[in-house]
Formats: C-alpha cells, structure tokens, sequence
C-alpha cells in the first residue's frame, strides 16, 4: 500500500494529467469529486492514480476479458442437427441459435440425419436442408459445401 505521505502521480477523469501530488491530497480530491482513487500502476518511480468510478472501470476490463476469451476459442465449432420431418417452428428456433453462434464468431456444423427408411429419400432431404439454409437471414459462408453422408448431408458456415 501506498504511504499517505508519498507522491503520486494523478490522470482526471477526462485522462488528462492533473499533476504530482501528496498521496492525502490525492485521496482528498477522490473524496470531494465522489470519484475513487484507482491504482494504475505501482511499478514507476512515482506510483499513478487515476480518479473514476472503480466499478465501471472493473466491468469494463472484465468485459475485454470476455471478449478475447471470445476470439481465442474461434475454433471452436458448434453443430446444429436438422431431422428429416423438422417442423417450420422448430426450424425458426434451430436457425435463431444457430445466428447467435455466427454473430458470437464460431463456426457452425450444419447436419441433417437421416435414419431407417428416411435414408431412401435422399432428394427429399438434400431439399429441405437447402431450405433451412435459405432461411438463414444473417449473411455467412460456406466452409465446406453441402456434403453427401451416409447418413445425411453436411455443411460448415461461418460469418
């Protein structure tokens, strides 16, 4: 902790530089303002407080902490499964999430299974899976093109 007694360096609010004060009239001027006095740094040869408000400035970081979190796991992928007798609602819901992955950065797996006798109507399948892409209104691109399965088909877009 910063002795009462010892200098400081001091930044305003609008991040201009107030000057080198005692620490006791650094705090004084926190205290008259309704401002906390908020440690920049300690490492100097004179330690620099910034007056501000300490919860907006510990959101604000917390919230750039999330948003490189946010960056580094851009690889990550998500998948979003489509049936063969998906209703139009449940396809509304799936293509909501599926726009809040693309706005969040990540890429997503588009994938229609098919299974028992549905895989013997594979022209039915490839149309609906084309409709549900076309009911994506956020603007993405394709990784990979519509691919034949097995046991479906599958796609990978990104924004």
């Amino acid at each position: 902790m910063i002795e009462r007694t010892k200098k400081v360096r001091l930044i305003g609010v609008d991040a201009k530089m107030i000057g080198v004060l005692e620490y006791g009239e650094a705090e004084a001027m926190a205290h008259d303002q309704n401002l906390d006095l908020i440690l920049v740094t300690q490492n100097a040869e004179i330690p620099v407080f910034k007056l501000g408000d300490a919860k907006k400035m510990r959101y604000h970081e917390e919230k750039m902490k999330r948003k490189e979190a946010r960056k580094q796991r851009g690889d990550v992928m998500k998948i979003v499964k489509i049936s063969f007798n998906e209703g139009t609602h449940d396809m509304q819901t799936k293509i909501k999430r599926l726009e809040e992955f693309l706005d969040d950065g990540l890429k997503v797996k588009v994938v229609m299974f098919l299974a028992g006798r549905e895989k013997s109507h594979f022209d039915l399948a490839l149309e609906k899976t084309k409709v549900f892409l076309s009911m994506i209104s956020t603007e993405y691109k394709t990784a990979s093109e519509l691919k034949k399965l097995s046991n479906g088909f599958e796609t990978i877009i990104f924004k």
